[in-house]
């Protein structure tokens, strides 16, 4: 058992990290169940805001206090690489922070317009399922991290190509996101509080894709800085 001032190793907040991520595959898996019916409902949407996204979120804001903890207490004064693994962290908290930002501002345009276009909420669906693809391989890449090293060429291979898988989420997120604007500047050309609140609701959820980009950016950092 650790005790007050007692060093740790990476491993121990490789796992804390792990279950972080982890985290962020539930609630983008547990988003997407809730936005596969047709339409989608506003009930559903107001529970998955009040209730649901608040104990995903508390699996990741406690790993991150955890993190804080350990610089408070010394414990990670023999770490190196301990300001990635701290930013690894307050990205993953950025990812469902944006996260509940979007649902939030989704409950708010059911509000305006009962039935959202259906491309409208395919693009929403389509950035969840990049975001599902990064966390994946974002817990690839950290339990990758883990452990001794036997094979550094085979390790570096396995961080770059999950770091490349999260690359090309990203790439097909902005993609998505920049169809989706287009689509809402064209209807609502006419209607500025339904553009802004829709506009919104897309800028969240892409945004939860960059943050994931990041928080592997980091992860990566830490992973090759391990094999030297």
């Amino acid at each position: 058992m650790l005790i007050m001032g007692e060093s740790i190793t990476s491993n121990t907040i490789i796992e804390r990290l792990i279950t972080m991520a982890q985290g962020v595959e539930d609630t983008s898996s547990h988003m997407l169940q809730v936005l596969s019916s047709a339409p989608i409902s506003p009930e559903l949407i107001e529970k998955t805001y009040r209730q649901d996204l608040l104990q995903f979120r508390d699996v990741v804001t406690k790993g991150k206090e955890g993190l804080l903890d350990y610089i408070a207490n010394g414990r990670l004064s023999l770490i190196a690489y301990k300001e990635f693994y701290i930013e690894a962290a307050l990205q993953m908290e950025c990812i469902m922070s944006r996260l509940e930002a979007g649902t939030y501002r989704l409950l708010l345009s059911l509000s305006l317009e009962r039935n959202l276009p259906e491309s409208l909420v395919e693009s929403v669906r389509g950035l969840l399922r990049e975001l599902q693809g990064s966390s994946i391989a974002l817990v690839d890449m950290l339990r990758a991290s883990e452990g001794p090293v036997k094979d550094p060429a085979a390790r570096r291979k396995l961080l770059d190509d999950k770091f490349d898988l999260v690359s090309e989420s990203e790439k097909r997120a902005d993609a998505i996101y920049r169809e989706a604007l287009a689509m809402v500047a064209e209807r609502y050309s006419n209607e500025a509080a339904k553009l802004l609140m829709l506009k919104e609701v897309i800028d969240s959820f892409e945004d939860a894709v960059d943050c994931a980009y990041n928080a592997s950016t980091y992860v990566r950092l830490v992973g090759l800085g391990l094999l030297s």
